[in-house]
């Protein structure tokens, strides 16, 4: 079997049997969101950091200037630009977490957000994946915010080696009357676990400071975005491509181990 069949069968089984909080939003937690042969995998193929691109966001802006968080987006343009047997790996992964019965899950398990939000019975929701891989460094942060109405659902797999950074999870938030926030759960950036939240008014979130001896928060997220029609989607998906293509003939920098994430040598 594929390696996309066996991440589309485990995933969506994990959606499916997951039980749904309610408390402070809508929400799963995964415990194993891959098999574990495929997770060890998934591991030795991040991508060197010379691959990745600084995001800028002004909570990941570092004083000197760069960012604290690396995006290494998964679209085609851009996984092209990786050495062959490492781009078909990341393909795999792609076609998998996007497979059409993970998006079945997703929208039979979030019905009731989704159908919340949009107004429309969940059938007549269409939805788009948006896979990319993220390498957090020292002096990343993320203020409590809902994320944008343009998204659906967000969905995060943490991806680090061992159980030595379980402090680095996103943690969720209830708004009070008056405005203040409580922290109602925290995630453990545990290996091979995650969680995905459909996207409403009151889908508070965070993630703490990172320390400057953190090691770097590597991570998988999906985001799934509301479809917005033939037009926006192929001029987004263009420029996604355009921009892989772009750095593709750009090069690649010179290149530090892979996954090693030192902001130094980007």
């Amino acid at each position: 079997m594929r390696v996309s069949q066996r991440i589309a069968e485990h995933l969506s089984c994990a959606i499916g049997t997951t039980d749904l909080a309610a408390d402070p939003f809508a929400h799963l937690v995964f415990g194993s969101v891959f098999p574990p042969d495929v997770y060890a995998e998934l591991l030795a193929q991040l991508p060197a950091d010379a691959y990745y691109r600084e995001l800028k966001h002004s909570d990941a802006m570092l004083p000197d200037g760069r960012s604290a968080r690396l995006q290494f987006p998964l679209v085609p343009g851009n996984i092209a630009r990786l050495p062959r047997a490492q781009a078909a790996f990341w393909r795999e992964v792609v076609a998998g977490v996007t497979a059409p019965a993970v998006d079945a899950a997703y929208k039979a398990k979030f019905a009731a957000s989704l159908e919340a939000v949009r107004g429309r019975p969940v059938d007549r929701i269409k939805l788009r994946h948006y896979p990319t891989l993220f390498r957090d460094l020292g002096g990343y942060r993320i203020s409590i915010h809902p994320d944008s109405p343009r998204k659906a659902i967000t969905t995060q797999f943490y991806l680090p080696a061992d159980d030595s950074q379980v402090h680095l999870g996103t943690r969720f938030h209830a708004r009070n009357a008056d405005g203040s926030f409580r922290e109602a759960r925290a995630m453990r950036f545990a290996p091979n676990s995650g969680y995905a939240f459909a996207v409403t008014p009151e889908s508070w979130h965070s993630v703490e400071p990172m320390r400057p001896d953190d090691r770097p928060r590597n991570s998988l997220m999906v985001i799934v975005f509301y479809d917005r029609g033939p037009l926006i989607e192929g001029f987004k998906a263009a420029r996604a491509s355009l921009r892989g293509w772009y750095d593709r003939m750009v090069g690649v920098r010179s290149a530090p181990e892979a996954g090693e994430g030192r902001i130094e040598r980007v």
